[in-house]
């Protein structure tokens, strides 16, 4: 079963190099702003039928005992990404609230240049 983790713990074990941060939202929505440090793996992407873990975790570097910590806007889809991946043995956390929760900078691109921007 997957675990649940506050947006702080996970932000701060992801900065510890202890799992991956990984934003579910669509691409569009991650350049928008998005987590420092996140990745980009939409939900459509986890629960397509022809989902490939082993390139997943080729593409992020990831191992199956590396932990990853996904997020949406609110929490319920990292939920069921969360769920999703355990079923396949990746240790997964689904962060509470989301990234509303959240009130520090995020990364947005512009231009085709990353930049970091204060939330609300």
């Amino acid at each position: 079963m997957f675990d649940l983790i506050s947006i702080s713990e996970a932000i701060k074990r992801s900065y510890d190099s202890e799992g991956l941060l990984i934003d579910v939202r669509s691409e569009e929505v991650f350049k928008k702003g998005h987590l420092p440090m996140a990745v980009n793996l939409p939900f459509e992407e986890i629960m397509n039928e022809k989902f490939d873990i082993e390139a997943i975790e080729k593409d992020f570097n990831i191992e199956k005992e590396q932990p990853v910590f996904l997020y949406c806007d609110t929490g319920s889809t990292s939920m069921l990404a969360a769920k999703k991946l355990d079923s396949v043995g990746i240790h997964a956390y689904s962060v509470v609230g989301g990234i509303m929760f959240y009130k520090g900078y995020l990364e947005k691109e512009k231009n085709d240049l990353w930049t970091m921007v204060r939330t609300s």
